[in-house]
């Protein structure tokens, strides 16, 4: 036992290193369908190393998956979870694009070893619907109601929703941290897409899906 003991502390280390984005360490709310972070959730970007950083009093509902799509493997928790959180911050927070945040969401998912399947009903699902929700969040977010809350009210009453308890904070007046806009993972985002775009047009017209990477011959148009 003493003998393997140091290989097991490295393949520990190893793995734990290999992460991405860190287990997210959370407090439930009554009907375990909305999450507080009680710790910052961190997902460093393998592709260019930048960062988001969920901060710690950020409200989730994990991933907004439908319940039909329950019977084909999809449900709020899966190894997507932590991209969604990602995700559903983003999508809160609007300091950047919907289509970065989408692409972002499709990245940490990949990143997170999703399987392909599941990656393109969920990013298809995003580029779908997700409009509604980012319209909705800019409305909430106008008419003064919050998703990250301050330290002093985490200690909220076991039996509460999370609807319930945001409508108590926002009849109180409570207010959540200002969001810094364009962070370096925004512009990191976009070079890559543009990067991908260029590469398309100068290698051969590579059209890639979650599934495949497509070959096309270029035109001399493109």
């Amino acid at each position: 036992m003493q003998q393997r003991t140091p290989l097991a502390f490295f393949v520990l280390v190893f793995i734990a290193g290999c992460q991405t984005i860190g287990p997210p360490v959370t407090k439930s709310f009554s009907d375990d369908h909305d999450s507080m972070l009680v710790e910052d959730l961190t997902y460093t970007i393998d592709k260019c190393k930048a960062q988001i950083v969920v901060p710690k009093g950020f409200v989730t509902d994990y991933a907004s998956i439908p319940q039909p799509l329950w019977s084909i493997g999809l449900s709020p928790h899966g190894k997507y979870s932590k991209a969604a959180i990602v995700h559903d911050y983003l999508y809160w927070s609007q300091v950047c694009t919907r289509a970065q945040a989408d692409k972002l969401l499709l990245i940490a998912m990949k990143e997170s070893g999703v399987s392909s399947v599941h990656q393109m009903v969920i990013y298809a699902g995003v580029k779908l619907g997700g409009g509604f929700s980012w319209d909705a969040n800019q409305d909430a977010r106008k008419n003064g109601y919050l998703k990250v809350i301050p330290q002093n009210y985490w200690n909220f009453p076991m039996d509460v929703t999370w609807d319930q308890y945001r409508d108590i904070l926002h009849s109180k007046g409570i207010t959540e941290p200002f969001f810094a806009e364009n962070p370096p993972y925004a512009s990191a985002v976009t070079k890559m897409m543009f990067n991908k775009i260029t590469n398309i047009r100068q290698v051969g017209c590579a059209v890639r899906t979650p599934f495949r990477r497509i070959e096309q011959p270029c035109r001399a148009d493109q």
